[in-house]
């Protein structure tokens, strides 16, 4: 059985409910304390409020500070009622006055509660300074202020005036039990949201899953063709569309190039062999031996040309070929490529000629004589007699141009595309005949581009053709 949290949907779903969590308790934490706070504010706003009336309401009786049994009509709002003060008074609220000894001589609160002797906590007040305390009766707990009574400069007691926070004990209590509810409810809402959510948004990663799982290197025409937003998941499927399209010509490429290489290696076997049953049929003479093994000393030699060219693609494609960069005399080297195929060009009757400004780039030498000789020979062999084929190179803004023009047949519209690719030949005949594979101009494409720089062709059928070579010098 598959382990659920191995899922990234689960996974997600999990960090998601994790995260959501942590910020509701954070949230709820904060919202608790802040309602704490401003119901606290408010409680010890309204005391400070009270216990500033009641300073001014306090009266001096035998020297001692008492208030008056009447509220005045200011504070009843203009009412002559005779209820006492006591009465204006509720059990959630306490007003003490003690004397300038600490001794406590009025007290409201509901003698059930039993209030605690505040007389220690009074003498700092009595010295002049105010104070908050928390004071505990048997059933609430109070907010007291305790404040001393100044009469013409002399402290004559304190006054401690208190209410109880059972309110905000309630309040507190309510939003507790409401957070207590909820926070479990919106947690497990926000698991079965998650888990519908990540389900639907990961639906194209399980596509892509299924589809991967049917491919094969026999058949690789399936896409996934989702239409999906230009976001993350969208990318990644049309990435892998377009990977699926770059791995088909791949392996397009692969099968043509073997089943070329294996034509093309099958002609002189198949050459070799013919010769040597026709030799073995009879006896013959020397001479006829001699031809014999002549012919096939050919064969071998334009095998074992191919094989080179092979390898030497393979391991281009596979990015074992270092590339040795090195100052390089442009007409140096033009100068070594031709000698080396003016006899070829005398057998077929075509002129060469080179002409250039004195330039040097930076490349590798070996390579790059390699890119003219394949373009000098393929001139020639493509170039009738009595024609020519010329080399002109110059230099522009941190670039060598150079190109190969010759007075041959030139090469349809729909053909210039596909010179350059692998085993393709314009001539098949006349390619076979004079041992071409149609691997020369692949290479040069491969040691061009690898030097950074480009390679085309321009031809017009009848008027010859010209291969464009533009490297950079640096």
């Amino acid at each position: 059985m598959r382990n659920p949290f191995r899922l990234i949907r689960v996974r997600l779903t999990l960090w998601h409910v994790l995260s959501l969590a942590l910020l509701l308790a954070a949230f709820s934490g904060g919202v608790y304390f802040a309602l704490h706070s401003a119901l606290q504010d408010n409680l010890e706003s309204g005391i400070e409020s009270r216990s500033d009336v009641l300073v001014r309401l306090i009266q001096v009786e035998n020297g001692l500070p008492a208030l008056p049994l009447q509220l005045p009509p200011a504070a009843s709002n203009g009412d002559d009622s005779d209820d006492e003060l006591e009465e204006e008074l509720d059990d959630e609220q306490l007003i003490l006055i003690f004397d300038s000894s600490g001794a406590l001589l009025l007290d409201t609160s509901d003698p059930d509660e039993k209030i605690p002797s505040l007389s220690a906590e009074i003498q700092p007040v009595i010295a002049g300074s105010r104070r908050w305390l928390s004071v505990s009766g048997d059933d609430d707990t109070f907010r007291v202020l305790a404040v001393p009574i100044n009469r013409d400069g002399i402290t004559i007691g304190a006054l401690a005036v208190g209410e109880s926070d059972e309110d905000i004990g309630d309040t507190l209590e309510s939003l507790t039990n409401i957070i207590r509810v909820a926070f479990p409810v919106t947690i497990l809402l926000a698991a079965v949201v998650g888990l519908l959510l990540a389900h639907r948004a990961l639906a194209p990663i399980d596509r892509i899953t299924r589809t991967a799982r049917q491919l094969s290197a026999k058949d690789l025409s399936q896409r996934l063709d989702l239409d999906l937003p230009d976001d993350e998941l969208g990318r990644l499927a049309r990435t892998f569309d377009e990977m699926l399209e770059r791995l088909e010509t791949a392996f397009q490429r692969q099968r043509q190039f073997t089943s070329d290489a294996s034509h093309e290696l099958r002609t002189p076997l198949t050459i070799i062999k013919g010769q040597i049953e026709v030799t073995l049929s009879r006896p013959r003479d020397a001479v006829a031996y001699r031809e014999v093994l002549g012919a096939i000393g050919e064969q071998s030699d334009r095998m074992i040309d191919l094989v080179n060219s092979l390898l030497l693609l393979a391991r281009a494609d596979a990015g074992q070929i270092p590339i040795q960069r090195d100052p390089v005399d442009v007409a140096a080297a033009v100068e070594i490529a031709i000698d080396e195929l003016r006899l070829l060009a005398e057998e077929h009757d075509v002129r060469l000629s080179f002409d250039g400004q004195a330039a040097t780039i930076t490349a590798d030498l070996t390579l790059f004589h390699q890119v003219l000789f394949n373009l000098l020979h393929n001139a020639i062999r493509h170039t009738p007699a009595g024609g020519s084929v010329q080399v002109n190179w110059s230099l522009g803004r941190g670039s060598l141009r150079l190109e190969v023009h010759d007075t041959g047949l030139g090469i349809a519209p729909e053909q210039l595309p596909r010179i350059f690719d692998r085993f393709y030949r314009v001539d098949v005949a006349r390619a076979r005949n004079e041992g071409g594979a149609g691997i020369g101009l692949a290479i040069c494409r491969w040691i061009v581009e690898a030097h950074g720089g480009s390679i085309s062709a321009e031809s017009e059928v009848g008027a010859g053709s010209t291969f464009v070579v533009i490297l950079p010098t640096g």
